[in-house]
């Protein structure tokens, strides 16, 4: 690729601590439009125009088999803006094509929450000493218990997780820090965990050797456990969705959901009051005597 975009996504590496996953999206948007411009013997990307943009994700939107989602449009978008944003910052552009992008409207859908009893029926104690049956419950563990994203809690260190105090400080985002209590009830799972772990890496949930564990091996976990033990598809986010929609329900106030979510806008918090409120009607009618 051209190498002013390898310096983009090196900016995103090194100075944005953008996390792996988040990477390897900006730079498969990046290099479908290089080629695109390619094809079209346009190798420069400051000279790329709005009508190259357009016809590039044209093209994207009604691809062989199965159209593009409003959402990964507008993901797509987003990684043109935030290339050109960084490209006008290096030198002025004439004109920044991505900012005149129609970004698509996408559906406002709700947090699909599971209920507590099949929370805990999925955190409950494994009767076993296999290393990876102990590693899968950790995750589990962290992913509820603390509400963490997929890529947090791969990146989580040992040496920022102390079950002692009870804390854990993580990145999020952007590389937003964080400190994130332990559930009391999480830390006998963590403990059973730790001695199983290669202790020559830096990560809490290793892999092969002394490297990170991959976030597929993490979701092939938790579905795999949700599959044996509740019959259906769970995914890293719906722990996390179960997490922030459990606390509302328990009493916590918005903001201090937000504070352990590592979200930035409280309107993104916001989203579990509905679900909050849909719960809530979904009890009256199944439960109220004057519900019928």
């Amino acid at each position: 690729m051209h190498p002013c975009i390898l310096d983009f996504l090196d900016h995103l590496a090194k100075e944005r601590r953008y996390s792996p996953n988040t990477i390897r999206a900006y730079k498969n948007d990046l290099r479908r439009l290089w080629d695109f411009a390619k094809e079209r013997r346009q190798k420069d990307p400051k000279r790329w125009d709005l009508d190259l943009l357009r016809a590039h994700l044209a093209r994207l939107r009604t691809p062989q088999g199965k159209p593009l989602s409003a959402s990964s449009l507008a993901r797509k978008q987003s990684t043109l803006r935030s290339f050109y944003e960084w490209l006008g910052m290096l030198e002025p552009l004439e004109k920044n094509p991505a900012a005149q992008l129609e970004t698509p409207k996408r559906p406002q859908l709700l947090p699909r929450a599971l209920d507590a009893d099949a929370v805990l029926a999925l955190v409950k104690p494994r009767e076993s000493d296999d290393p990876k049956v102990l590693r899968d419950h950790a995750a589990l563990l962290l992913l509820y218990g603390l509400g963490l994203r997929l890529a947090e809690l791969v990146e989580l260190k040992v040496d920022n997780l102390s079950l002692a105090q009870g804390e854990a400080r993580v990145w999020g985002k952007g590389g937003k820090e964080r400190i994130v209590p332990i559930p009391k009830g999480c830390c006998p799972g963590l403990e059973r965990y730790m001695p199983c772990r290669e202790p020559r890496s830096p990560y809490f949930l290793t892999g092969r050797k002394d490297k990170a564990i991959s976030a597929r091996t993490i979701a092939r976990a938790v579905e795999r456990s949700a599959l044996s033990i509740l019959g259906f598809h769970v995914t890293p986010h719906q722990l996390r969705h179960s997490f922030a929609t459990h606390l509302l329900a328990g009493g916590a106030n918005l903001r201090e959901i937000q504070s352990l979510l590592g979200h930035v806008n409280l309107t993104t918090t916001q989203r579990y009051t509905k679900v909050s409120a849909e719960r809530l009607f979904a009890l009256y009618d199944q439960a109220h005597p004057r519900s019928s």
